[in-house]
């Protein structure tokens, strides 16, 4: 599947009409109750229910607006009810679906890195026209019609605020039903789904501890922005040297784009967190910025989910 090509996004998907806009409730389901006392983590409302885990591979529907929208959700089957545990969204990239993102082995493969430790969200976009229909039960990757933000090369303010309400209330009902730690909420997405996450990190700051894009661009373009003045995030990006797709150059733009935000100076010293990856120095404290490079083209490296896992874990 590493040979996708532009199946996965395009460089000019995240330049949408707007960029600054934050649809409705950006910290959704960021309160909640204390699942631990004391100075421990902060779980949400669903700490103490014990709600059965849903089957990973039956997708899961809420609707948001006119449409029903799709997402698939792993429970950890053995966790306890009363300890909050991390949140990760996985994001597919276009015309992809979330069974690629969740199951397939080009992708995160996050089930077998977070080993019990983290709930899993794998959302679907929608098609073109705007309407939503049920994922395949089949890994997709460049057959199935879906976005995110709106199709290249016409993404627009109205799809992308319509996909931010989407993850609203997929937080606030996982977050209802499960032991969430709501200091522990973060995002990976690959290609359009990189562009995804890059929104939420600039859109729903207050919601999300870190984001690991891959071959992904923006925050809402190719020339990144972001109307939150306050708007930084601890960031692991992964680039692919000879991605044709996602360029370095758009790679390298968005790396820049939160480097600055976290007032990284320009000097690197080899990460931890791999071969090919260097950490930003003089950051803020609380906003890491890594950044992975490796040689190849448009596609998800191995070892990327348990890279992006280690880097959640990392942070405090």
């Amino acid at each position: 599947m590493g040979s996708g090509g532009a199946s996965g996004g395009t460089s000019s998907g995240g330049s949408g009409s707007g960029g600054e806009q934050s649809g409705s409730g950006g910290d959704v389901g960021s309160g909640g109750t204390n699942g631990s006392g004391g100075g421990g983590p902060i779980g949400s409302a669903g700490c103490g229910k014990g709600t059965a885990a849903p089957n990973d591979s039956v997708q899961q529907t809420i609707q948001v607006g006119s449409l029903t929208r799709y997402y698939l959700l792993h429970v950890p089957e053995d966790a306890d009810p009363d300890e909050p545990l991390a949140l990760i969204f996985g994001i597919h990239g276009l015309n992809m679906n979330n069974v690629w993102a969740a199951h397939d082995s080009s992708g995160f493969q996050l089930i077998e890195a977070t080993d019990g430790q983290a709930i899993l969200v794998y959302p679907q976009g929608i098609q073109a026209n705007g309407q939503s229909n049920p994922p395949s039960s089949q890994s997709q990757w460049g057959t199935a019609d879906s976005n995110w933000g709106g199709p290249p090369p016409s993404a627009n303010t109205e799809r992308m605020n319509a996909d931010l309400d989407y993850f609203d209330a997929m937080l606030e009902k996982v977050s209802e039903d499960y032991c969430i730690d709501t200091d522990r909420i973060f995002a990976m997405g690959f290609s359009q789904g990189g562009f995804m996450t890059n929104a939420l990190g600039c859109e729903r700051v207050d919601v999300f501890r870190g984001l690991a894009p891959v071959a992904g661009w923006g925050p809402w373009g190719s020339s990144p922005s972001c109307g939150n003045a306050s708007a930084k995030q601890a960031v692991l990006q992964t680039q692919g040297d000879t991605d044709g797709t996602v360029t370095p150059a758009l790679g390298q733009a968005t790396r820049d784009f939160w480097r600055e935000r976290a007032s990284c100076t320009t000097t690197t010293m080899p990460s931890s967190f791999g071969s090919g990856c260097v950490d930003y120095q003089g950051c803020d404290a609380d906003s890491p910025v890594v950044y992975c490079t490796h040689g190849g083209d448009h596609f998800v490296p191995d070892g990327s989910g348990q890279r992006a896992w280690d880097f959640f874990q990392s942070l405090d």
